[in-house]
């Protein structure tokens, strides 16, 4: 029976796997996707430092797989998403694996491992597995190039290893290589993700239920106890230990003993292996098995963790991506902790509206040291000195849950946590009633929910009723939470990531588990333990803000393969009771079949539609169309994630518009960011900064504060206020401030740009038929700012000596205020996705976000000969949110575009931009939303009259559908869709007003249809 149970369970796992890998290779993604993607493809490709802390093993084998592309670099994202593919469907076997060693602990305590127990187990495994599989979040995460595919692979082997482990535990004198190899395991994760980690509890209360002879409450405590104190000891005191060990003695050596660089890492290494052998030799000697094995895991997990040693290498040949530059053992130690991001508090620490301790409101933090090549040591670049905050003690407690200052989740916080005013200080349990109910409830069991219930769509959710709920396709039960589930509006029953269960998977999971605490309480203590730690106690540590800036559910994804394991326990479940209730010979197949197709069939049959991701292009077309907007030699100033590592891909891996310099405002308040800018990469020239070094390493020209010195000059020129304010180290330019710091001010907040007509000229910056527009200076007014960051300052800079030499753009998307671009909107020229900086003034106000004046010539040729969509109008292809949202942009700037040449009399060409825009773009894909109001507009003025009524009549039936759904809630519901209400309503009324300019109502709009139709809705 042995024999034939191994046969099955290997086929049949192969089996599952073959279909996890058909799937996800059918519906990955092709290229690029957005947000972090981009980043990871391209550190892989060429072996480049990404975000801390760092993913080596991931790109070491992403650079592997790209090797199958064969030298063709378009190809190579593609590769690097298989990889992911693998790595999930690998995780699938695991599981079966995992699943069927659980069931037939089961079946072993009914009785025996016989021929009755096989289909049960199997099936189990199947449907687990297939469950998983198709589960939402886990699918998301097969078909890109992140780390959490390959993460989750890691988890699955060491949690399947533990069983292994436990099977031979007691027959096989090698058993522990099993615990080893877990280790190593451990280890290799590191350079990926940490994930694995807090699988090391359950794997701890495994080992210990199998070596003790009775399992009691103190076995079961011990367990549980010594299972944290390993998590612990591994994360936060083994890996930070090592690294700090080789930091101190690297500076020890060298700044102490005059010893070369690099002396310090080697006699660590050294120690660290003398340690190892030592100990080795030791407990063999002495027979310690139990200790021998426990130095070869410490062991195997440092030597997985080598693979960090492949960043400080590559760090110090200075790639174009290299972000924080770990280049030796202390950078390292920073990288690995992440410090970039600063911290948050987590069991002890203040609130988000806690002001500074008025005694000492800053404390001195750590030194930083730097190599200094021509002295031969390490010199000390920032001593740290007053720069950590110190807050009042009246508003710190345990486990503040509400922490982040930033203005926009304290809001949130009074909201959510009930709050009278942000002003107070939050009691314990307001912070324990936040964790719950949004931290808990909407940041995990929300997701939870969206993989085992059903999805109400693919937008992100702001506790709204209408956008990123789950649901069950029950309308009886979710009309209840949600409001009426009839009559959805068209952007609602549209939605492709509109997915309902009925529940089942749930159910079945809920029934596993059960049953798998009736038969085999330990088991499924352990289940459990993975279930709470890769779900609940992420959302502890990571301590979520209301709102992030997108949905979360990748990172609890660990909890939601645990629960698969109960899916497929509640098949075994219902077959053993089937077969002492029924005891009918088909009840277990037919149980199987039925709960195959009604669990994981059900869930791949909605799921497809929104995670088929292949043919999409988008991600990287759009990145193309950021670099086609830019002239040769261009500097292109970008700020958040999708605006910037998109473009990071084309550049490095498709090796697309090189010459173009994409500088990220966000990193650019880092020293380290800035020396990259300072170096030439490609084609693109560095970017003309005239600070050095020492005048912007971190700890010097941090923030600079505003003090009002009643100057007398209304402006200064703005390289005075570089060159000989902001550069100045002498005390003229420092003050005493709050805790005893001495901080540099400027006294100044308007500031004069003299314009050089001949660089402008020569540079081509202005055509000659303009040469009139050119002013002579630019005045910049900076408001009532009361400090400028390094980045406002490095920009500042650039505008100050730059001189026209090379092309300053904006990304469209950089922010929404003037202080977002720098207070140089009324010089921006409008040229497809960015703005350019230049020497003539609008002559138009700004309006809302839409700043600067249109090149129509340049931008015609850019958005009609140069952009692509990467099939965006393809019904097939699936465009979740973020593709969705990026598609505002184009909306606008294609209307922006028209109109303009509709002003300039080229209607012709004002009516192919807008059908180009809407042939690219059409409803299927992009539901109608605020910027088509500019293109109706647009085709108005071009003359199109009928293509204008007709997209007004849809987009008013669109918006009607929406009144009438929102006009159905009632009570409290309806008071919680009022947003909504006030938005549709708004845009009918834009319709109305935009339509009566055209159609002859202007004087008596009351009396068109239109705005009949909106009376009768809006009621």
């Amino acid at each position: 029976m042995e024999t034939a149970y191994k046969k099955i369970n290997n086929v049949t796992g192969w089996a599952v796997f073959a279909l996890a890998t058909i799937v996800y290779v059918l519906t990955v993604e092709p290229t690029t996707s957005f947000w972090d993607c981009g980043e990871y493809i391209a550190t892989s490709v060429k072996l480049q430092i990404g975000h801390p802390p760092g993913a080596p093993l991931f790109q070491l084998l992403g650079a592997v797989f790209a090797i199958f592309a064969m030298g063709d670099w378009t190809q190579m994202a593609y590769w690097i998403n298989i990889m992911s593919a693998l790595s999930s469907s690998f995780t699938i076997l695991f599981l079966f694996w995992t699943i069927t060693a659980l069931g037939r602990k089961m079946a072993e305590r009914q009785g025996a491992l016989n021929q009755a127990a096989m289909l049960p187990i199997m099936a189990s495994g199947v449907v687990g597995a297939l469950a998983y599989t198709f589960s939402d979040s886990f699918w998301f995460s097969a078909v890109e190039g992140e780390v959490y595919a390959m993460s989750s692979l890691f988890t699955a082997m060491a949690f399947w290893a533990v069983f292994k482990w436990e099977r031979e535990a007691d027959s096989n004198p090698r058993a522990n290589r099993w615990l080893i190899f877990i280790a190593y395991v451990v280890g290799l994760s590191v350079g990926v993700h940490i994930l694995v980690f807090l699988t090391i509890p359950a794997i701890s209360v495994i080992y210990f239920f199998k070596r003790s002879k009775e399992i009691n409450t103190w076995t079961f405590i011990k367990a549980n106890g010594v299972g944290i104190i390993i998590l612990g000891f591994v994360f936060s005191v083994l890996i930070p230990f090592v690294l700090n060990m080789f930091g101190k003695l690297e500076l020890w050596t060298v700044n102490a003993l005059g010893l070369p660089f690099d002396s310090g890492t080697i006699l660590s290494a050294i120690l660290l292996f003398g340690f190892f052998g030592w100990g080795l030799w030791y407990t063999a000697k002495t027979k310690k098995v139990h200790w021998n094995t426990a130095i070869l895991c410490v062991f195997f997990i440092l030597l997985g963790y080598s693979s960090f040693i492949t960043l400080a290498v590559r760090s110090n040949a200075n790639p174009p991506i290299d972000e924080n530059n770990p280049e030796d053992a202390t950078s390292l130690l920073s990288y690995y902790k992440r410090e970039q991001y600063g911290d948050l508090p987590l069991l002890y620490g203040q609130y988000f509206n806690a002001p500074l301790d008025r005694n000492e409101p800053f404390k001195d933090g750590k030194p930083t040291y730097e190599r200094d090549e021509e002295a031969g040591r390490y010199v000390v670049v920032n001593d740290g000195a007053k720069q950590v905050q110190n807050f009042d003690p009246r508003y710190k407690g345990f486990l503040p849950r509400m922490w982040s200052p930033d203005p926009r989740h304290a809001d949130n916080y009074v909201k959510i946590s009930g709050m009278k005013s942000k002003d107070d200080i939050p009691t314990f349990g307001q912070n324990i009633k936040f964790m719950w109910s949004f931290q808990f409830g909407y940041m995990y069991w929300r997701y939870f929910l969206w993989n085992f219930s059903g999805r109400q769509n693919d937008e992100q959710g702001h506790l709204e009723l209408t956008r990123g709920n789950w649901i069950s396709g029950i309308p009886f039960l979710d009309s209840l939470r949600l409001g009426p589930q009839k009559n959805l509006p068209h952007y609602m029953a549209t939605n492709k990531a509109r997915n309902t269960y009925f529940l089942l998977p749930l159910i079945l999971g809920i029934i596993g588990l059960i049953y798998h605490y009736y038969v085999n309480k330990e088991d499924a203590w352990a289940v459990t333990l993975v279930f709470l730690f890769t779900g609940l106690a992420v959302l502890v540590y990571t301590n979520q803000r209301p709102f992030e800036p997108r949905e979360r559910d990748y990172a609890v994804v660990g909890s939601f393969y645990a629960y698969a394991m109960w899916i497929g326990l509640g098949v075994y479940a219902l077959i053993d009771i089937a077969q002492r209730k029924l005891k009918h010979k088909l009840a277990p197949i037919g149980i199987s079949v039925l709960t195959l197709l009604l669990v994981p069939g059900l869930m791949a049959k909605e799921n497809w539609d929104d995670h088929d991701r292949s043919n999409r292009y988008t991600a990287r077309d759009i990145a193309k169309a950021y670099l086609d907007s830019c002239e040769p030699n261009a500097i292109l100033f970008t700020n958040g994630d999708n605006d910037t590592f998109p473009l990071w891909y084309v550049q490095e891996v498709e090796g697309y518009r090189t010459d173009v310099r994409v500088v990220n405002l966000s990193l650019l308040n880092t020293d380290w960011y800035i020396d990259q800018m300072k170096r030439k990469a490609y084609d693109a020239d560095a970017v003309p900064f005239t600070f050095e070094r020492s005048q912007y390493v971190q700890g010097t020209r941090d923030v600079l504060y505003f003090m009002d010195r009643k100057v007398k000059s209304p402006y200064w020129d703005i390289d005075k206020f570089i060159n000989t304010w902001v550069k100045n180290d002498a005390d003229a330019t420092h003050t005493d401030a709050f805790g005893g710091r001495r901080v540099q001010y400027f006294p100044i907040r308007k500031l004069r740009v003299k314009i050089d007509k001949d660089a402008v000229l020569a540079n081509n910056v202005v055509d000659m038929k303009d040469t009139a527009k050119i002013v002579d200076q630019i005045m910049l007014n900076m408001g009532n700012i009361s400090s400028l960051s390094k980045r406002d300052i490095m920009v500042l800079d650039l505008i100050a000596n730059n001189n026209w030499e090379r092309p300053i753009y904006f990304s469209i998307t950089v922010g929404s205020s003037a202080k977002d671009y720098f207070w140089l909107t009324d010089h921006f020229r409008l040229e497809g996705l960015a703005y350019r900086y230049v020497p003539v003034k609008n002559e138009e106000s700004s309006q809302g976000f839409n700043y600067g004046f249109v090149d129509t010539e340049r931008m015609y040729d850019n958005l009609m000969n140069k952009f692509a969509f990467g099939n965006a109008n393809d019904p097939r292809v699936y465009l979740d949110e973020t593709n969705r949202r990026m598609a505002s942009n184009f909306r606008n700037i294609y209307g922006r575009l028209a109109s303009a040449l509709a002003k300039e009399g080229e209607k012709e060409k004002a009516v192919e931009v807008l059908d180009r825009i809407m042939d690219e773009m059409p409803e299927h894909n992009f539901p109608y939303n605020f910027f088509v109001l500019g293109i109706i507009e647009a085709y108005y003025e071009a003359g199109a009259t009928d293509k204008a009524v007709e997209l007004v009549n849809q987009y008013a039936d669109r918006l009607e559908g929406e009144l009438k759904y929102y006009r159905s809630f009632t009570g409290n519901k309806r008071k919680a869709v009022n947003s909504e209400v006030s938005q549709a309503s708004q845009y009918f009324q834009y319709l109305v007003n935009i339509s009566s300019q055209y159609d002859g109502t202007r004087n008596n709009i009351q009396e068109s249809e239109l705005f009949q139709r909106y009376q009768r809705v809006a009621r």
